[in-house]
């Protein structure tokens, strides 16, 4: 039998016809050996003269493959006779040219025969496969050598995404990105830049950016390619070897090998630990019911898992002899973690009366191995019997923990154990949530953590997640970070395949939160593909992972998707959560589905029977009002009013008030302009910030979902309302208030605005001309200051010397005027600390500094100072929120981004909100990027127009507008009121 390279010569004389041909050219497409013969065989031609015959003519599948012309380009470039140039025994690299009558035109570009990257380019000669081969050395990537000259070219002839393809093959990612934004907005175009983030290691934006190019063109061979790397970067393994293994069947067969062998490697480690994981399930449970010997793979894989068995065998052995065989476990237990604490354990146990233990361990067997008993009867018995491990672990059990907290939390501290006295804290600090205690139950899960150490992994994982969870209820999401890293890593080290899942849903949370809605639902993805084999808890995560869907559906507008989700999720003979009864009350108004109604209505009932906390309360009475207030408009807004009386009356560091009170003024507000009734709407917004109702001069602005809505009031006259129904979300950069509403205001001397999340803080409301300020509420803050103290004194805080980490260029030194009334806190003075410390006293505060958004330090934008001595450089609106300023200052942030706001749905929070809520008159500051040399001259302008009598949004205004085009990013400098 002949091998298919036996064809090479045949093909290159033109013998090979039909379907030979075509056979031949499907095999040249991945054999490097017949490329590089046919690369042997054109140089011949070309040294023998132009006598020589033609070769072959390009290869075309595209009437065999019909693909769009993006996943056919790599085959075409890659089959064809005269394209495709690899190095040669020379060694120098050489041309890989594209078919003429291909999109690329005559373009080329020089190749080595490997590739240094891993993402793929949306350019036919940039995505010739090739296989993937680095070194093993610290650094950037190494780019490949393609002349300048190519690269000059391809400028000329106007192939700006074969530049930007080169730029990035060479490592030159700023100027390739700088290319692709030249280009107009096209799946091409996002999925490169997807490409150019997974070179910079940035796998979110990278998922983010090909979400946008499949959503255009679902069947682009390398956004899906590059959607899968991402996903794998981002810790995803079986939802990017499910994408891989789907992008295989589609693509290139060389292609598809590289996928398929990409997906095979990403199952086998996530694979390897669920099944370690049954194993010691196995053997946990095997050690518990007979004493068996847990085998050394399990200890050494797991070992703190095997210690949570290792309690339970005690309490459950029936005699002595049993409990001393648990002896070289304990030694080996006690030697990961440090000390003799297990082996104490069992000498101490030992010496009781097994004529009395035993009948008890026997019966706290049944109930560790989930074989049924009754646990409150047995925390009684063991505790008469002076069994107290025993009705210690009864009452984890029996759900009894939290009912004695204090008789629990006595009985882990006398034993000395870390492993158990942090038990006893991730219990305490959940009955003290349960309670609404927020803040006791952070502090409680933060002093735990310092018990952790070796060998208690799973129980140090367990707090940390308990320490997420309760942060990112509470919006504190950079601060959520840290605890959800740890434990993630602490719980895929100790092979706790079940805590996994954990922190994957909380993963998701926090980045649904943050608006990352294509990151929370591909973790989500995630979660249902590994779902846990025990039907309880296999029912519990794949409602939870449904219910998430149903929600992110409902913020993409697709109802039907939502619907889909909430149909597809289980019961579990529980009662629904209260994020599934906002998905179906939002459907209720969606669908005008009365059934949609019933259900929520009878969701609540269930729920409210458990038992409510009371900001769980106003929340639940908003969710019935939203759902009624369509059909039955007057119960809806009493119910709505009622949501919002009593969550005014709960403190603002509860989070399910706070979205009781904001959601329902949506709702309210979005009935009023439904009904027409504009002015009425104008009122609600201004009574939502504990503004008195405009009767001129004012701009409303209210979204939800599927619904937008602008109002606007000029100097007379009535407001003028306009309600839109959308089927798509809005785009980030589109005009939302109508020409007409901008007409009204013009005559306006100044315009206030009260605008909902998230559309506080926009810029460019309004055109440069008109003066106008958002107006922040205050109306639930208790932190502002009670008595105004007033201030002559004016505070600088300039020159920071920002981490040289950061990479940010140094600043002009600030050259402002200081005279007897100012303090000024600059170069290694200007500290986070100090300038904490300097704020209170000051009556005018101004920052020149670098403004950063970084959601890993703060959910909005923060100012770069000089670090403390242990590197702390952030100035944060967490740390201006509890800070007091009674001189109510004018505060001046003349810093990049001091004005961006934290993308959640139900609190417009920013550095600008912060300084608000702590006491400040006013706020100026810029979402957008500050020029820095004009920076300066333009905010003391501003101040000097203050201190002269002009509002703060009039001097802005005024500043502005004689600075004209000079001054482009001063259109982006907003004022907050």
């Amino acid at each position: 039998m002949t091998s298919r390279c036996d064809d090479i010569d045949r093909y290159f004389d033109g013998e090979l016809e039909g379907d030979a041909r075509a056979t031949f050219e499907v095999h040249l497409v991945d054999c490097a050996r017949c490329q590089q013969q046919l690369h042997v065989l054109m140089q011949l031609q070309v040294a023998s003269g132009p006598e020589a015959p033609a070769a072959a003519p390009p290869i075309s599948l595209a009437a065999r493959r019909p693909r769009r012309w993006w996943a056919a380009a790599p085959v075409l470039a890659a089959a064809a006779a005269i394209a495709l140039y690899l190095r040669g025994p020379g060694g120098g690299p050489e041309l890989v040219d594209v078919p003429k009558g291909m999109s690329e035109g005559s373009a080329s570009l020089t190749l080595t025969p490997t590739r240094g990257v891993e993402a793929r380019l949306s350019f036919g000669p940039a995505d010739v496969h090739r296989d993937y081969a680095v070194t093993r050395a610290a650094g950037p990537i190494q780019g490949e050598p393609i002349p300048l000259s190519e690269l000059s070219r391809l400028e000329q002839i106007g192939e700006l995404r074969g530049l930007a393809a080169a730029h990035a093959l060479r490592g030159e990612l700023a100027q390739a990105q700088a290319v692709l934004l030249r280009l107009e907005p096209s799946p091409d175009r996002d999925s490169d830049l997807a490409a150019l983030a997974l070179m910079q290691a940035q796998p979110e934006p990278a998922l983010a950016l090909a979400d946008a190019a499949l959503a255009v063109a679902p069947e682009h061979l390398q956004a899906r390619w590059n959607r899968a790397l991402a996903l794998r970067d981002l810790g995803l393994s079986r939802a990017a070897a499910d994408a891989l293994e789907q992008l295989a069947a589609a693509d290139t067969p060389a292609w598809g090998a590289e996928a398929r062998a990409h997906a095979a490697a990403l199952r086998r480690e996530p694979a390897a630990r669920e099944r370690l994981f049954a194993e010691v399930q196995a053997a946990g449970a095997a050690l518990i019911d007979h004493g068996d010997p847990v085998p050394e793979a399990a200890i050494l894989g797991a070992p703190s898992l095997v210690r949570l068995y290792f309690y339970d065998a005690v309490r459950t052995a029936p005699t002595r002899a049993r409990l001393e065989s648990l002896l070289p476990l304990a030694e080996r237990l006690d030697r990961l973690a440090g000390g003799n604490v297990l082996q104490d354990m069992l000498q101490k146990t030992a010496r009781s009366e097994f004529a009395r233990r035993g009948p008890l361990a026997e019966r706290y067997a049944g109930l560790a191995l989930g074989r049924g008993g009754d646990g409150p009867a047995l925390v009684a018995a063991a505790r008469a019997a002076g069994q107290l491990d025993i009705a210690l672990g009864a009452m984890v059990h029996a759900g009894q923990a939290r009912a004695d907290l204090s008789g629990f939390t006595k009985l882990a501290e006398s034993t000395g154990d870390p492993w158990l006295r942090m038990l006893a804290a991730q219990e305490r600090a959940g009955a003290q949530l349960d309670a609404g205690d927020y803040a006791p139950a952070e502090a409680t899960l933060t002093s735990a953590q310092a018990l952790c150490g070796p060998g208690l992994g799973y129980r140090c994982a367990r707090l940390e997640l308990a320490h997420a969870e309760l942060l990112a209820l509470m919006h504190r999401l950079p601060e959520a970070a840290a605890p959800l890293e740890a434990a993630a890593r602490r719980v895929t080290q100790d092979q706790h395949w079940g805590a996994e899942t954990t922190s994957l849903q909380l993963r998701a949370e926090v980045a649904r939160l943050r608006g990352a809605f294509g990151l929370a639902r591909a973790i989500t993805g995630e979660t249902l593909l590994r779902l846990p084999e025990a039907e309880v808890a296999r029912c519990r995560a794949e409602r939870h992972a449904r219910d998430v869907l149903a929600g992110l559906a409902i913020v993409a507008l697709d109802v039907a998707g939502a619907r889909r989700e909430l149909q597809a999720a289980p019961d579990c003979q529980q009662p629904p959560s209260l994020a599934r009864l906002f998905v179906q009350a939002d459907l209720t108004r969606m669908s005008g589905d009365a059934r949609d109604v019933e259900a929520v209505l009878v969701g609540l009932q269930a729920v409210r029977a458990g038992g409510l906390m009371p900001g769980e309360a106003a929340l639940a009475d908003h969710i019935e009002g939203r759902a009624r207030i369509g059909g039955e408009p007057e119960a809806g807004r009493a119910l709505l009013r009622q949501a919002i009386a009593a969550a005014r009356e709960l403190p603002r560091s509860d989070p399910h008030a706070l979205k009781a009170v904001s959601f329902s003024y949506a709702s309210l507000v979005l009935d009023a302009a439904a009904r027409g009734d504009h002015g009425a709407a104008l009122q609600l917004l201004a009574e939502e910030v504990g503004a008195p109702a405009p009767t001129s001069c004012a701009l409303g602005l209210a979204d939800d979902h599927e619904r937008s809505y602008s109002v606007a009031l000029g100097p007379a006259g009535p407001a003028i309302g306009a309600l839109v129904t959308r089927e798509a979300p809005a785009l980030a950069d589109e005009a939302r208030v109508p020409e007409a509403a901008i007409a009204a205001l013009r005559a306006c001397p100044e315009v206030a605005v009260f605008a909902r999340p998230p559309l506080a803080g926009r810029p460019g409301l309004l055109p440069p001309e008109i003066a106008w300020s958002y107006r922040v509420g205050h109306q639930t803050v208790k932190t502002l200051p009670k008595k105004h103290v007033p201030s002559d004194m004016r505070l600088v805080v300039a020159d920071a010397v920002a981490p040289t980490s950061l990479g940010l260029p140094r600043l002009s030194p600030w050259t402002g005027e200081i005279d007897a009334g100012t303090r000024a806190l600059t170069g290694p003075a200007a500290t986070p600390t100090r300038v904490l410390q300097a704020l209170p006293e000051a009556g005018e505060i101004e920052f020149h500094v670098h403004g950063l958004v970084d959601l890993g330090v703060s959910d909005a934008s923060f100012l770069a100072l000089t670090p403390e001595a242990d590197g702390r450089h952030a100035l944060t609106a967490g740390q201006i929120r509890g800070v007091a300023l009674p001189a109510r200052p004018v505060v001046i942030l003349g810093a990049c981004h001091a004005g961006q706001v934290a993308p959640y749905l139900h609190e417009a929070w920013s550095l600008p909100s912060a300084f608000l809520e702590a006491g400040a008159r006013v706020v100026i500051a810029s979402p957008a990027p500050v020029d820095d040399r004009e920076a300066g001259p333009f905010f003391a302008a501003v101040r000097a127009r203050i201190r002269g009598g002009a509002s703060p949004a009039v001097a802005v205004r005024d500043e502005r507008v004689q600075r004209g085009s000079a001054a482009d990013w001063a259109a982006h400098v907003l004022v907050f009121e």
